[in-house]
């Protein structure tokens, strides 16, 4: 009996394991070469874009581009407008205000170098309400931990449609914010011993952009009025550093058709957890577009017509809000092989002298502010 119940425990764990398997999902082997055609087409004059890739492997995601297309945009009016290549396989014309009117539908239509056609179905242009109000409220959201949660802003959007505009809107959100490093570079060794006077802050400020991955949509066909209070965006907490200095958003509203709309539910879903619209594309997901030379082969993406209305916002020393969160700077004592232990490929090494007199050395991201994923490009729109 002694013997049986040692090994009952083993059989146990011998059958946990072994009911476990890896899944791997099942991806047609061109599934990472197909056609990837993304673009819109705004109620505002200016440049009007679409970009032109190929699908990458999932295990090795990456962007590209497919140069050498003829682009066009038509509309049911029957005015065509060509799409110049402008570099890394993005496509785009200026379009002017007579021909960017509410009820007209566009598509958009892709020669590519094999000789294949690729067209959009038409999208209609939906007139839509200018942005509301955009305004945030300090709460906490749960986490993975359920004794810890996340404070920070919770962003909120208003709607304020007449019965004239469209039913179905989608926002997209920019985020800029400023970085600063937390020293100056003044003292370096690079096999010798360099002080810069007076101490270089060329990498002192920076300034960081990134689209919000998620996909923020709202419907009002089954409300009785075209109008929605407080419906949410996106959640910034306060252990970021994107808080720290100063924040902007930029928020662009969208209205869109049905079918539109119906798309980007699916890409949500579909999405949801996994990074949102700007991740790789997903392989799933079927848009409007067909492949006219060779209807068998999918082709991935989307085109649409929207009429967009955008703001920007800015926030700094929120009230309210307790900001915990690392600058990324780490100081230390110089190792015990001095500075003869440090390689070629390590200079230089940064360091600095405290009030004290002592000398610690230096992070590279404490002087540079690049590392943090900035550039010390100021943006035009930055105060």
């Amino acid at each position: 009996m002694h013997q049986i119940k040692n090994i009952i425990p083993i059989l146990a764990l011998v059958l946990l394991f072994a009911c476990i398997k890896p899944y791997n999902p099942l991806i047609e082997g061109d599934a990472s070469s197909r056609l990837v055609v993304s673009g819109r087409i705004t109620d505002t004059e200016g440049w009007q874009e679409v970009s032109i890739s190929l699908s990458s492997p999932i295990e090795n995601a990456a962007y590209i581009p497919v140069p050498g297309c003829e682009v066009k945009i038509l509309d049911d009016k029957g005015n065509i407008f060509p799409l110049p290549e402008s570099g890394e396989g993005t496509y785009r014309a200026w379009i002017g205000q007579e021909y960017l009117v509410p009820g007209t539908a566009y598509k958009v239509s892709v020669h590519t170098p094999e000789g294949e056609t690729v067209e959009s179905y038409y999208d209609t242009l939906m007139q839509g309400a200018s942005l509301d109000s955009v305004y945030y409220a300090i709460e906490e959201i749960p986490t993975s931990d359920p004794d810890v949660n996340l404070r920070g802003l919770q962003f909120y959007v208003d709607l304020n449609a007449s019965e004239s505009d469209s039913r179905y809107y989608r926002w997209e959100i920019a985020e800029t914010w400023e970085i600063h490093a937390a020293r100056l570079m003044e003292y370096y060794y690079d096999g010798r011993f360099h002080q810069i006077i007076p101490p270089d802050d060329s990498y002192k400020v920076c300034y960081s952009n990134m689209m919000v991955r998620n996909i923020y949509i709202l419907s009002t066909r089954n409300l009785s009025q075209n109008v929605f209070h407080q419906n949410p965006l996106h959640f910034v907490d306060g252990h970021t550093p994107r808080l720290g200095i100063l924040y902007s958003i930029l928020v662009s509203q969208q209205s869109l058709s049905e079918s539109t709309f119906k798309y980007f539910e699916v890409v949500s879903a579909n999405s949801a957890g996994f990074g949102g619209l700007y991740e790789k594309q997903p392989f799933s997901i079927k848009g409007n577009l067909v492949n006219l030379t060779n209807p068998e082969k999918d082709v991935l993406g989307y085109f649409y017509a929207t009429s967009e209305s955008s703001r920007r916002y800015f926030y700094k020393d929120i009230e309210g809000l307790e900001l915990d969160f690392s600058n990324y700077c780490i100081e230390g004592p110089l190792p015990l092989t001095g500075w003869q232990g440090y390689k070629k490929h390590e200079y230089p090494v940064y360091y600095l002298f405290t009030v004290d007199g002592e000398l610690r050395i230096l992070s590279d991201e404490c002087v540079d502010c690049r590392l943090r994923g900035g550039t010390t490009t100021k943006p035009d729109f930055w105060p």
